[in-house]
């Protein structure tokens, strides 16, 4: 057997490169563009709105999945941010757009992000706070977006809820 077999560095050197990839955003020109606008990058908005280390994010190492935005390289968790995480102790999950990536806009790898959360929240009955920075769908894209008919996705949550959404800036 070779001494290498289980040497499992490559992998987790891999690993570890798309998770600072992921967290780099759109890059430090972009990040700089969103603080230009007076406008704070989307991990420093959930930094300000999440219990300090509360977040667990979902799906960071997601990229897109399209032949037509291969020479654009990697796109940081498909411009969306997924997780749970805690408001005043209280456990909440967050879709939250990027719009240092492409815009915020919106692609099949990270609609099924955002798919992911919903059913999370109606399973475990817990509050979903969206974060929308978003140019809006990636309908450029041949891998497709359904995000068109999203709309019906908020209704659903303000029934469930029985909250009405609040808009605002951060």
């Amino acid at each position: 057997m070779p001494d290498d077999l289980h040497n499992w560095s490559p992998l987790v050197d891999d690993v570890q490169q798309r998770k600072d990839t992921a967290l780099e955003m759109g890059g430090p020109d972009r990040v700089a563009r969103q603080r230009e606008l007076g406008k704070l990058p989307v991990r420093e908005r959930l930094e300000i709105l999440l219990d300090k280390g509360s977040f667990i994010e979902y799906g960071a190492l997601a990229d897109h999945m399209d032949p037509s935005l291969a020479a654009r390289g990697s796109l940081a968790a498909d411009g969306v941010v997924t997780g749970v995480g805690r408001i005043d102790g209280r456990r909440v999950a967050i879709i939250a757009y990027d719009f240092t990536v492409m815009a915020g806009s919106m692609g099949s790898v990270g609609e099924d992000k955002t798919a992911r959360m919903r059913d999370l929240v109606l399973r475990q009955r817990i509050p979903l706070v969206y974060l929308l920075d978003s140019g809006g769908a990636r309908i450029q894209s041949t891998s497709g977006s359904t995000f068109a008919g999203a709309g019906a996705l908020f209704r659903e949550q303000v029934v469930l809820s029985g909250v009405v959404p609040q808009v605002g800036r951060c």
